[in-house]
């Protein structure tokens, strides 16, 4: 039974600046509307488990762990569905028959309209006063409150490095917001360090840079030296400067850093963005001299994390100043070098497509694929130019397959939606290659920003004639929506999160429908009625709809949905058998029959109707190939399995599970060899993923190499210390 009392979660999947500004707004609206809350701290990124930060009473009467988060999220709501409540008795509406409200900001306070500004700062700053922080860290900071609030000024410099640029997932995402050029903040504090009396002080995370920069700036100050924090944890060192940051009457840093943010934020000083403060013409040298750099002195950068944060600044720069080419050869010279950042790929894959270096692109490509592309969206935009080349090249087949899979994996990204619907516009995405939906609903959702996509991303392929525009096309949404077993990602559960499948319904209930059109409304708001749990009112309006039009095939493929998610299996393979009927012509309805037919028990008849799919070669999502591996190996066609878990592979390689899916079948099937290598290469970018590192140490086990696997996990329980799987499997192997 649901607790009636809904509850206030704070969670942010974020660092220290991220995670305590989403506490602390948390804390401030149990406050101010007297309501219950819990926070997930989550037991990652090095921050421990809360009780170095906070008090252990507090921890232990708020906080809660994964699991426990896992089950009240999906009865939650998420802030930005009820900041703009219109009323506190709005607002409580969100907490009814014990649903909860997540709040995440990365940044400022948040207020609701109707709200007092005064009072919700002054309730802000009661809330940061009266946390309840751990007895050591609070006296340390009472240390501090003293020192620092002197009759001196004190300048806070902030220049985030870290993990932007050694920590494998931060590293291969571009943050140009957070990491700022050191030759940015060298020209702000030559221009403003001066014998005034002020104390300024720089802050990092970077203890090369703080050398550095005490070396340039004798009268630099580093936290280090203004107060001794041999007594505290990393992670309570880390806390500290950030409230000695807070304390600081101005404070410089990049402009969305959450650490200097949420300081700026907590103190309430001046806030100011080091670009910002510098002239256009200081900026101009400034990134002509960093260019230069990457290209004639790489070795003066730190790592390849930071030569590809660094890329982004050189890249705005020279194309923004005509020099493309230059801008191209300079990453090409660091891809051929060895650097694997995957943004950089994909922000060098653009600007070659945008210079018209078609076959260079295809050319590039087996450079990128021998290293490994860590985020999904750089990866769907490489695919997405690369198609766009191939296109350019007259290589239709080739290139639908690329194209196919950028969407696949980010259906919904603009410049990938846009060119889904140009190719469906002009016939070569159809039905027997693509996902079909209701035309008549699509039509209510026109993609109005086609024409920029055009200009700024399809001006040349438009000009060859090799893209036709002639007409509005859909923004390919309401396929997602229809579709979400066969995307990268099921967005089922974001979109009911996030409130977008109510919204939908509150938008179509607006309109007036003629007779004709109704059917297709009914049928597409039962289906968006069954996304988001309400399936009463599914089952009226889908079953409303066939009776009215019974030969519309799509009506009947929510039909089979709706079955089973009720379990009726039967009935869900008997729907979907007359949509296949009503349409033979759609090969994404068998793939759905194959789905279910699979989910049923009968992965025998599923592995055969989505075997003789996959082999028609028109089908290329990825998620048809995993599928029917999926059911080939639950039918003991392993080989049949192996097969078409490559095939998906070769269109979504980062796919972690399906790579060791593929890993235990090659052993299964006693290629041993194969299954490590694929593991040797997934566990590059993924080995912070216990079944990977599970299997690879069964194997090593297995070859007589017991000490290597030891070793493995030795590097890897420093890596994740969190990660308590290595460690028991670390302490079985000693007493091997």
């Amino acid at each position: 039974m649901a607790d009636p009392q809904g509850k206030l979660i704070a969670f942010r999947a974020d660092r220290m600046g991220g995670r305590l500004i989403a506490v602390l707004n948390t804390l401030r609206f149990a406050r101010s509307f007297d309501l219950p809350f819990v926070i997930h701290w989550r037991d990652s990124d090095g921050l421990g488990d809360g009780t170095e930060l906070f008090s252990e009473d507090f921890v232990r009467d708020h906080f809660i762990d994964k699991l426990t988060y896992q089950q009240m999220k999906a009865n939650a709501t998420a802030i930005t569905s009820v900041i703009q409540s219109s009323s506190e008795k709005a607002f409580r509406a969100n907490f009814d028959d014990g649903m909860h409200v997540l709040l995440d900001p990365p940044f400022d306070v948040l207020k609701m309209p109707f709200e007092d500004e005064e009072e919700v700062n002054r309730t802000f700053r009661a809330v940061v006063d009266d946390l309840p922080l751990n007895p050591v860290l609070a006296h340390h900071l009472d240390a501090l409150r003293t020192k620092l609030k002197d009759v001196r000024r004190t300048v806070a410099y902030h220049i985030r490095r870290g993990d932007l640029t050694s920590d494998l997932r931060a590293m291969n995402r571009a943050w140009p917001n957070k990491f700022v050029p050191d030759e940015f903040f060298e020209t702000h504090i030559r221009s403003n360090l001066d014998g005034n009396g002020a104390r300024t002080i720089l802050f990092s995370d970077n203890k090369s840079v703080l050398d550095r920069y005490t070396r340039m700036f004798p009268d630099l100050l580093t936290f280090s030296k203004v107060v001794d924090t041999s007594a505290l944890t990393e992670v309570q060192r880390d806390a500290l400067e950030l409230f000695a940051m807070s304390l600081s009457d101005v404070i410089v840093a990049p402009p969305s850093s959450a650490f200097s943010s949420t300081a700026k934020t907590i103190g309430g000083g001046d806030f100011r963005d080091v670009e910002s403060e510098i002239t256009p013409e200081e900026r101009h040298n400034a990134l002509d001299v960093l260019a230069a750099r990457l290209k004639d002195q790489p070795e003066l950068f730190a790592n390849a994390g930071e030569i590809g944060q660094y890329l982004v600044y050189a890249c705005e720069h020279l194309v923004g100043t005509g020099r493309r080419s230059e801008f191209v050869d300079l990453a090409r010279q660091h891809i051929n070098a060895g650097l694997n950042i995957a943004f950089i790929y994909a922000m060098t894959f653009q600007e070659m497509f945008f210079n018209g270096q078609y076959q260079a692109i295809c050319d590039l490509r087996p450079a990128v694929d021998r290293g490994f592309v860590t985020f999904q969206r750089s990866f769907a935009q490489i695919v997405l130019y690369h198609g766009l080349a191939l296109l350019m090249l007259g290589r239709k087949e080739e290139a639908m397959a690329q194209i196919t899979s950028a969407f696949w994996h980010e259906p919904v990204e603009g410049e990938i939606n846009a060119l889904a619907g140009l190719l469906r516009g002009q016939g070569d995405f159809h039905d027997g290659n693509f996902w079909v939906t209701d035309t008549h609903i699509e039509q209510l959702f026109p993609n109005r920003f086609i024409v920029d996509h055009i200009r700024n991303f399809y001006t040349a392929p438009v000009e060859a004639g090799v893209l036709k525009f002639d007409r509005m096309v859909p923004t390919n949404r309401v396929m997602v929506w229809e579709w979400p077993d066969f995307t990268r990602s099921d967005l089922r559960s974001h979109y009911k999160f996030r409130g977008h499948f109510r919204s939908i319904l509150t938008t179509l209930e607006r309109r007036v429908w003629s007779d004709d059109v109704r059917p297709h409304l009914d049928s597409f708001t039962g289906m968006i009625a069954l996304r988001e749990g309400d399936l009463p009112l599914a089952e009226e309006l889908i079953l409303r709809a066939i009776v009215a039009k019974p030969d519309v095939a799509l009506f009947y493929k929510r039909l089979a949905e709706l079955r089973h998610e009720q379990d009726r299996n039967d009935d869900a393979l008997e729907a979907m058998d007359r949509a296949i009927a009503l349409a033979p012509q759609v090969s994404i309805f068998r793939a759905m029959r194959g789905l279910f037919q699979w989910r049923s028990g009968d992965a025998k008849g599923a592995a055969t109707l989505l075997i003789d799919l996959v082999e028609e070669d028109r089908l290329k999502f990825p998620s048809v190939y995993f599928l029917a591996a999926d059911a080939a190996s639950d039918a003991g066609r392993k080989e049949d399995a192996i097969r078409r878990l490559e095939e998906g592979l070769a269109a979504s390689p980062l796919h972690w599970r399906r790579q060791h899916a593929l890993a235990e079948l090659k052993v299964d099937c006693g290629d041993a060899k194969g299954a490590q290598a694929i593991l040797d290469w997934a566990l590059q970018w993924a080995d912070d993923h216990p079944p990977l590192v599970m299997l690879k140490s069964d194997l090593l086990v297995d070859s007589g190499r017991t000490d290597e696997a030891q070793a493995l996990l030795e590097r890897l329980m420093a890596r994740y210390p969190d990660k308590r799987q290595y460690v028991r499997r670390h302490k079985k192997l000693t007493k091997l």
